[in-house]
């Protein structure tokens, strides 16, 4: 038996799943329910929380169904409010030691997920550490990610100095991810991921492991595709961003000119297009 099951069997004390895999979806009923089918599957003590924003194609149908089979699988639903309500609310169920956040259209590399939990598992304790960085692949079949150039760094510096690129996957200890999972003020359809990583790299380190351990997909349908919409569309969260970019470079958290000057750059722009919700917010302040 490997450590991570046997650790989760042997101590009773401990939670009883040690990886929560947090999934927001939106009427993608028969990827997400076949996600969530070959994640039961695993060889690995986990957690599966999915948030259903308002889909109505069934999918809270199809997976009432499988949970009613596997409690391991949490599902909580809502109201159509965008990818952020729903990352925040699947996030908000983990009970899990660790806490990963999964797209629904993306590929997991099951067989990946024992070796997820030995890491997870044999870490030693150091309060600076949030948690780990894996690979994911790309988008071509036989095109490998790039190596981490360094073992221990934080998730800006990661970007900034290193200029590690594409989607890799963070999985980060649950109290310190639902510390940082607060949702912007306003209500926003779109609040990026990294919003939660910087907010985590002011202060903490992660440790990067080169096992690639899925495959990013970029759907037609998909927010990819609109990316830059969206972002102008959800200024505020991105102006905070931007804004932890800036803290984070005075702080010493990372020392590349070049990224610091983007992020002033978008500061300014995304500002700009934040200033009538920032005017509004400031008016509702004034009147209550």
């Amino acid at each position: 038996m490997d450590t991570a099951r046997k650790q989760a069997v042997c101590n009773p004390l401990q939670s009883k799943a040690l990886l929560s895999v947090c999934i927001p979806t939106f009427n993608r009923r028969d990827r997400v329910a076949a996600l969530v089918q070959q994640l039961l599957r695993a060889d690995c003590p986990l957690q599966i929380c999915v948030h259903v924003d308002g889909s109505t194609d069934g999918t809270n149908e199809a997976l009432a169904k499988i949970a009613s089979r596997d409690s391991s699988l949490v599902v909580t639903t809502g109201p159509n409010d965008g990818r952020g309500r729903a990352m925040f609310s699947a996030i908000a169920s983990a009970t899990g030691d660790y806490c990963m956040v999964f797209d629904d259209d993306d590929d997991l590399f099951a067989d990946r997920l024992p070796e997820v939990c030995e890491h997870l598992s044999q870490r030693g304790v150091d309060e600076k550490i949030a948690g780990f960085v894996f690979s994911m692949a790309l988008g071509h079949p036989e095109t490998a990610a790039e190596p981490f150039p360094l073992e221990r760094t934080n998730l800006i510096k990661m970007r900034a100095d290193e200029r590690v690129v594409g989607d890799k996957k963070e999985v980060i200890r649950t109290p310190l991810l639902k510390r940082v999972a607060v949702p912007p003020a306003g209500r926003f359809r779109r609040v990026p991921t990294s919003l939660l990583w910087s907010r985590l790299a002011i202060e903490y380190d992660v440790i990067c492991v080169n096992v690639e351990i899925g495959r990013k997909r970029y759907l037609p349908e998909g927010m990819t595709a609109r990316i830059r919409l969206l972002q102008r569309q959800n200024a505020y969260p991105m102006l905070l961003l931007n804004l932890i970019y800036i803290k984070a470079f005075w702080l010493g958290r990372y020392r590349s000119v070049r990224f610091l000057g983007k992020a002033v750059l978008a500061c300014l722009s995304f500002g700009i297009l934040s200033f009538p919700f920032l005017v509004k917010r400031s008016f509702v302040r004034v009147t209550s």
